[in-house]
């Protein structure tokens, strides 16, 4: 065990995963306890209770805070973390963990993932804020959506039949025929050379970007001066810190989570079955190859579009647009495999 480790806090969000964080946290704390290190555990009755208990597992200043759910637990308790400059670990207990699948941390060995609070690597990753129109700051750490993904996640969550994965199935069918197009406008600012169709220039999780682009063109990762604006119609649009979402999906394949910039897709719009076809290309992260795909990295991104859509980021909403969305790079340490 990692001698300067002494106290862990474990946060433990039961509703993720439909009762797997529950379980995750119980096999995590007792691999911790066996382990020698002194554990404190804070589980609430539901998930707002589990973000009040976050802040006073923060403000009792433990070695390692340990957070067992999934991606929005985690964006959930993200502000006093990073105010706190304490290390965070993970322990996948959502339905997409997409954070743990960026950095490694394995998904389906709660003890295993619990080693990486004594034992791992400390790696420095960026994470983002999404600013409301009135002023609220929300935290985020793999990708923010707005346009028929996230209109899918609204749906989902007002549904109360049929249950499971159907649900989000049913979803997703229902958006799709009565499929809007949205009149998107971004400004960047920071922004930096894609590194052409697929934004591939990123290099491995944890990395700065490598290479320079073709002549002319900045290294990927490099911000350019000044004020970029893009209006275009699309049917999705998603602002990534990491290079997936929804559990595994690269909808941003050329993501860096550690260069301090946001990958920006956005899907055009096209006919509603030619569409279809893009589900494929976006589950094979070959989408951003296609010409309807547009591919840009910025520092900060202010989005407007229709009134009434809904961003969501770790899959949980962020608010109405219009929403700012900046990287904060380097800002959190994640206990990772070394």
């Amino acid at each position: 065990m990692t001698e300067q480790v002494g106290h862990i806090a474990v946060l433990v969000n039961p509703a993720s995963g439909h009762g797997v964080g529950a379980d995750s946290g119980h096999v995590a704390i007792e691999r911790l306890r066996a382990r020698g290190a002194h554990v404190k555990v804070y589980q609430g009755a539901d998930e707002r209770e589990t973000v009040a208990l976050g802040r006073r597992a923060v403000d009792e200043r433990p070695d390692v805070v340990v957070v067992v759910g999934g991606d929005g637990t985690v964006s959930s308790v993200l502000g006093p973390v990073l105010a706190s400059g304490i290390p965070l670990a993970v322990i996948p207990g959502g339905t997409g963990n997409d954070l743990a699948r960026e950095h490694g941390i394995p998904l389906d060995d709660a003890a295993a993932a619990a080693d990486l609070a004594l034992d791992g690597a400390r790696r420095q990753v960026d994470t983002g804020t999404v600013t409301a129109a009135d002023g609220t700051v929300r935290h985020f750490v793999t990708v923010l959506c707005a346009g028929l993904d996230s209109r899918t996640n609204e749906r989902t969550n007002r549904m109360t039949w049929p249950r499971g994965p159907a649900r989000y199935l049913a979803a997703v069918y229902l958006e799709w025929l009565r499929l809007r197009r949205f009149g998107y406008r971004l400004e960047l600012t920071g922004e930096a050379a894609a590194g052409g169709a697929g934004s591939g220039a990123a290099g491995p999780a944890g990395t700065e970007p490598a290479g320079t682009g073709p002549a002319g063109v900045e290294p990927a990762g490099a911000p350019a001066s000044g004020l970029r604006v893009l209006e275009q119609d699309g049917y999705m649009l998603a602002i990534g810190l990491t290079r997936t979402y929804g559990g595994g999906v690269p909808i941003c394949p050329g993501a860096n989570p550690a260069d301090g910039l946001l990958d920006v897709t956005l899907v055009q719009a096209m006919g509603r079955f030619r569409l279809l076809a893009f589900d494929a290309l976006i589950k094979a992260g070959t989408h951003v190859e296609r010409p309807e795909v547009t591919t840009l990295r910025a520092s900060a991104v202010r989005l407007a579009a229709p009134a009434g859509l809904v961003t969501y980021a770790d899959g949980e909403p962020m608010g109405p647009v219009p929403v700012t969305v900046e990287a904060r790079r380097r800002s959190l340490t994640l206990c990772v495999p070394a």
